[in-house]
């Protein structure tokens, strides 16, 4: 038996204006950052077999400061371009809402197919996170597994994972910044979601937090 702990990063300025990303390489701010460190504080004490991040900067930084607070480490993250947020091509830096618009003028249906200008499908985008699935599977059978990603990606990961019909990844909630998710798998091979978006750490009063973790006064000075 074993669990996936599925870690979005922590929030960009991009977040914040609800700017699409894709693959745009944003990187964390302020915030972002204090809530990797509180993030990492929760999962100081798990010891992991492996740990895997986009190579999207927000992902970086986000594992990296999760790492640095392990009592457990020091692990060596491993990289991998499949655990990519979809991309949305030429609609990248569009805030949601004007997204929305340019999507609904070419189409009045969600289509998992549909792939924007210079982007790519969102089934293209459950293949590769499909892939990386049965990578971990074969190599971290029995060990705890920590991945940082994205949003849409963990969504597409976890439909992978249970081995759910395509279509359930619109009926998945979005997940918070550096929420935890977790999904069990079981020793007969059956998988359960365990958690989902996860955020309980991140509402911690300042006077409450560990060394080293920014206070929200300290960040709006």
């Amino acid at each position: 038996m074993n669990d996936w702990y599925l870690i979005r990063h922590g929030e960009t300025q991009w977040n914040a204006e609800r700017r699409v990303q894709g693959h745009t390489d944003v990187p964390l701010h302020d915030v972002g950052r204090e809530q990797a460190a509180l993030t990492g504080r929760r999962l100081a004490d798990i010891r992991f077999g492996a740990v895997y991040s986009s190579d999207l900067i927000r992902a970086r930084e986000t594992a990296e400061i999760i790492v640095a607070a392990s009592n457990t480490g020091p692990y060596e993250i491993v990289f991998d371009e499949r655990l990519r947020e979809v991309s949305f091509g030429k609609l990248e830096g569009k805030t949601w809402t004007e997204m929305d618009d340019e999507i609904r003028a070419v189409q009045n249906e969600r289509n998992l197919d549909f792939a924007p200008p210079g982007g790519e499908s969102y089934r293209r985008m459950l293949d590769r996170l499909g892939e990386f699935a049965e990578m971990v599977r074969e190599r971290h059978a029995h060990d705890d597994v920590l991945v940082v990603g994205h949003g849409a990606a963990f969504r597409a990961l976890a439909v992978r994972m249970l081995g759910l019909p395509d279509e359930t990844f619109w009926s998945l909630s979005g997940l918070r910044s550096a929420s935890v998710s977790r999904v069990r798998r079981r020793d007969d091979g059956r998988t359960a979601l365990f958690a989902w978006s996860d955020a309980g750490h991140l509402d911690v009063p300042p006077a409450e937090r560990g060394a080293g973790i920014l206070s929200h006064a300290h960040l709006t000075q």
